[in-house]
């Protein structure tokens, strides 16, 4: 009689998680998981944009103000102040005992101009022309509706890596056809424990 000969797979392995072996299939799986059934927190600007204090947790204050980015001729504006500072390196992390973290999602509140914006999320340990320069960016249209104020009236999901808690920055510029064009929005986002 032969012997019954059983093997490993993926079914009968313990899902360690991020903490796990990087890009096993238990370590992918969980990250997925944890994208779609996380926390996320929804973050708007600081009082002051000092230094790396960028961004104020919505459940921290009373109505903090959205982000506010600003667009060039045709181009990502590139005057001064004219991309939104999303996370400086002191802004995260918002739960305790969290290393990483992405935006997830982008709600419009207002724009300027009813035409297509294009929003470019810039991320980075160093500046926002080193990481653009390297290609650290994710871009995204949208389209603000007059008859809404200005608003897209609808939560518009992000895709990008994550960066670590206290070293990455974010930034978010928009572009336009019209020169000067603003947009104003909040991002919520997902932190993670490694």
């Amino acid at each position: 009689m032969a012997t019954k000969r059983t093997s490993d797979t993926a079914d009968s392995k313990t899902t360690v998680g991020l903490l796990g072996v990087n890009n096993s299939l238990a370590y992918r799986v969980h990250e997925i998981e944890k994208h779609f059934h996380n926390r996320e927190r929804w973050i708007g600007i600081s009082g002051d944009q000092s230094g790396t204090d960028w961004s104020d947790s919505v459940s921290d204050a009373t109505m903090i103000p959205p982000f506010v980015a600003i667009s060039g001729d045709d181009t990502y504006g590139a005057d001064d102040d004219d991309e939104a500072k999303i996370i400086g390196t002191s802004d995260l992390p918002l739960i305790t005992g969290m290393v990483k973290a992405d935006i997830h999602e982008i709600f419009v509140t207002a724009a300027s101009n009813t035409t297509i914006f294009w929003l470019r999320v810039v991320y980075g340990s160093g500046t926002m022309a080193d990481a653009i320069t390297a290609e650290q960016y994710s871009e995204y249209p949208v389209l603000a509706d007059a008859a809404a104020g200005g608003s897209i009236a609808v939560v518009t999901d992000i895709m990008m890596p994550r960066i670590t808690a206290g070293t990455d920055k974010i930034w978010i510029q928009a572009k336009n056809t019209t020169d000067d064009a603003t947009i104003s929005f909040y991002v919520g986002l997902h932190e993670y424990a490694g």
